[in-house]
């Protein structure tokens, strides 16, 4: 089940939950209007601003965007402030690429007491939040594969999508538990991606092979993991403009993808585990001789069950591996002598928090960013804290913490200049 949270007023402080922080309302809750003044310096796209973007309470209402600027001051509901319109039910995965966001959203559910969302696929201005295009569930649909015995020639994408990673606009990459997609942006294409499924149930269903944790974009190419009951362990990699896997890596060990996290020279980390054993193996990929330099067994699973989100469970700075190790605990490998470190109990800064949201580390300045929930259930709003913590520091305390401005958080972009990995 999606867990989910409950905006209480926009930039409300920290009390019993978190320590003190002066944080600020820029609009109090609102009818949307075009004249709202938007933030300075590049907008909502403002180096060291940080975006989250909201599944929302699945059955109770829509998915949304909340905005922390550089100062501190808080924006919840951005994008339905600025459009007047909102964002499709159960938000799954947000993206930026150049100027310009990129948000999925299921997009299935017709409720009467949620608002029509504007759809699956939405695309917006990065700095000003206006929206440039809306595709509903209806118009993302793709040609049925060869040996596929489903009737229709024309098939939807699956009710629960899990990822999205942009090149550029001809190359809007997908995925859902049917397989993975390249959008065309200018065109309106969908195309399913040879490769990256299996037809089961001798052919009367269709079953993705490729596991959204942890998908990245390097130097114009898309790296993901691969592997589960259809498929052996291995990474991918798609490019631009094809519509087939572009290469293959087998990897051998482990039957699941953990994560995929890029090392400081370069080198990939792709981490895979099998569930009931208390083993994770990392490979160490060099992407140009697409070669696996190196294999590590730890004594530990490293599993993306810990989170809501398609994100990885393996995160890097300056070659230590963060990863979660229980549902409010988070351990590193040392880059220094391999061994595994107690680092963050977030209990200790948000007693409320009983498990993770998502977590995203930006690597240009080593802050770690973890979104929290009390509790997990489908029509329960519980409460939600952001915990920002820095990495550089030599006391592992949160910097700042931020109660109630989530709505079980699905992804946390760090806004900067041509950002690279998919978060």
């Amino acid at each position: 089940m999606r867990k989910t949270t409950f905006f209480l007023l926009a930039g409300y402080l920290c009390f019993t939950a978190c320590s003190s922080d002066n944080i600020k309302t820029l609009h109090p809750e609102s009818e949307p209007t075009d004249s709202i003044s938007q933030p300075t310096l590049e907008g909502y796209a403002s180096p060291n601003g940080i975006l989250i973007l909201n599944g929302g309470a699945r059955m109770l209402e829509n998915g949304s965007l909340s905005y922390i600027a550089p100062d501190g001051t808080v924006e919840t509901n951005v994008y339905k402030k600025v459009n007047g319109t909102e964002l499709g039910n159960q938000a799954d995965a947000l993206y930026r690429h150049g100027n310009k966001l990129y948000i999925l959203c299921d997009d299935y559910l017709d409720l009467d007491e949620v608002p029509q969302g504007d759809g699956l696929l939405i695309i917006a201005d990065a700095e000003t939040m206006r929206k440039e295009k809306a595709y509903p569930r209806e118009m993302m649909t793709f040609a049925r594969p060869e040996g596929c015995l489903q009737e229709n020639e024309r098939l939807e994408v699956e009710a629960n999508l899990s990822n999205i990673i942009v090149l550029d606009e001809h190359n809007v990459f997908i995925t859902d538990a049917q397989a993975a997609y390249r959008f065309d942006s200018t065109t309106d294409e969908l195309h399913l991606i040879e490769g990256s499924y299996a037809l089961g149930n001798q052919g009367v269903t269709i079953e993705s092979i490729i596991s959204p944790n942890g998908m990245m974009a390097i130097d114009g190419h898309i790296y993901a993991g691969a592997g589960g009951f259809w498929s052996e362990t291995k990474l991918v990699e798609f490019s631009k403009d094809s519509n087939q896997i572009n290469r293959t890596l087998a990897l051998g060990k482990g039957n699941l993808i953990s994560g995929l996290c890029l090392l400081d020279d370069g080198t990939l980390i792709t981490a895979t585990y099998t569930r009931g054993n208390n083993v994770t193996y990392l490979y160490y990929i060099d992407l140009e001789s697409w070669d696996i330099a190196k294999e590590t067994e730890i004594r530990t699973t490293i599993s993306p069950d810990y989170f809501n989100t398609a994100s990885s469970s393996i995160f890097s700075y300056k070659n230590n591996i963060y990863f979660p190790e229980s549902e409010t605990r988070i351990s590193r490998l040392s880059a220094d002598n391999g061994k595994i470190e107690p680092y963050i109990d977030i209990r200790k800064d948000a007693p409320n928090a009983n498990g993770f949201d998502c977590m995203t580390i930006d690597a240009q300045n080593g802050k770690l960013y973890i979104s929290t929930h009390s509790e997990c259930f489908e029509n329960v709003i519980p409460q939600s804290n952001v915990l920002i913590y820095d990495l550089n520091s030599d006391r592992t305390q949160t910097t700042r913490c931020i109660s109630d401005i989530t709505h079980s958080a699905t992804g946390i972009i760090p806004c900067k200049k041509n950002r690279a990995r998919l978060l």
